[in-house]
């Protein structure tokens, strides 16, 4: 039995913000409070730019670009920084995106340049959004689904955000923001290898666990875009490497996550479950939240590790969000595995708890 699995994507910064699912509940979202050390730092970055304190948000940048501090989770302030920018042009999806606010937000962060000249951040943020807007016009389908209307403004607009960037470099060659960036643009335009991986590695030699960083080379090298399934694991043992020293296996886990849900991704080898859940104990080490301990739950559950999974469960307790599980269908075997973890079986039958079905293999 290989239940069907959703793809799971991470908290993003501005790179590639169209194109992949964000694991993020954003303030605007919900009225409760969030905790989270990286969150904290996200919603006070948006509350200050909707307030337009442009002079508490412009030295905010500076000390975190000075300092390259990290949140208590392990996580880029200044990384924390642009996605509280993004976050304020978040509509929860309560309203599509369309041109119009896609305009709005273009001229708010015109305002915030305007009112600070000498500031790089709005400079910055711009360039960033221009990125962002090039993967609006592009949509979130494969290359043949982008029509040639489509596909010219997505590229007149990617070239408009490397123009912006190309102007910043000066000021910005000891910036991680400015080199995840361009590695964004590297991505979108079919940027050589040799070029993308130089860029690649300038950055990370200032600002390893600058994650955008890895997460840009991980999507260069993937099957998807330019490279292969060994280059994308290569790339992840290079981010690895980077940030054992901190974050022991974190980033192994964080990148697979990401890029990997498949049923067989541990029994095909792709994947070392020792590994994963190795680093999900790292990222839980650093902050523990039911969020992340679902999400292990699942990955425990297409291990087939159900006496690992049942633990899991029992640490959530009534901290179970259905809604990390992927399908009603996969949280109703998962579930089910749980209990048969005594037994060192897996489950014929499953019960859906909702409708009191049951599905057998």
């Amino acid at each position: 039995m290989t239940p069907s699995w959703q793809h799971l994507s991470r908290i993003s910064a501005w790179s590639f913000v169209l194109l992949v699912s964000i694991q993020s509940a954003y303030a605007a979202c919900t009225p409760t409070k969030r905790t989270r050390p990286t969150n904290v730092v996200v919603d006070e970055v948006q509350a200050l730019f909707e307030k337009k304190d442009y002079k508490k948000l412009d030295a905010l940048y500076a000390r975190y670009l000075e300092e390259k501090s990290m949140t208590a989770d392990s996580i880029s302030s200044l990384q924390a920084f642009f996605e509280g920018i993004e976050q304020s042009f978040d509509t929860c999806g309560s309203t599509p995106v369309t041109e119009d606010t896609a305009r709005s937000q273009e001229a708010s962060l015109r305002a915030w340049r305007k009112a600070s000249p000498r500031s790089q951040a709005p400079k910055l943020a711009l360039a960033l959004f221009t990125a962002k807007y090039a993967w609006f016009a592009r949509g979130t389908g494969f290359g043949g689904t982008v029509s040639p209307a489509e596909w010219k403004l997505f590229k007149l607009r990617m070239a408009s955000a490397k123009a912006q960037l190309a102007a910043l470099a000066p000021a910005n060659k000891t910036n991680p923001a400015w080199y995840a960036a361009m590695l964004n643009v590297g991505l979108a335009q079919g940027e050589t290898a040799q070029k993308f991986d130089a860029l690649y590695e300038k950055g990370v030699a200032l600002a390893p666990y600058y994650m955008d960083l890895h997460y840009e080379a991980a999507r260069y090298h993937s099957e998807r875009w330019h490279g292969s399934k060994e280059e994308f694991n290569d790339v992840v043992e290079r981010a690895v490497e980077l940030t054992k020293e901190r974050l022991g296996q974190t980033m192994y886990t964080r990148m697979h996550w990401t890029h990997s849900q498949a049923g067989d991704m541990f029994t095909s080898g792709d994947v070392s479950w020792a590994r994963m859940k190795t680093g999900f104990e790292d990222i839980l080490a650093t902050f523990d939240e039911k969020r992340t301990r679902n999400y292990l739950g699942t990955f425990a559950c297409i291990a087939r590790d159900a006496s690992y999974l049942k633990k899991q469960l029992d640490v959530l307790g009534a901290g179970v969000e259905p809604a990390f599980w992927g399908s009603k269908r996969n949280y109703a075997y998962c579930m089910a595995l749980a209990k048969h973890s005594d037994t060192g079986t897996l489950p014929r039958c499953f019960e859906f708890k909702d409708s009191g079905d049951v599905e057998c293999d």
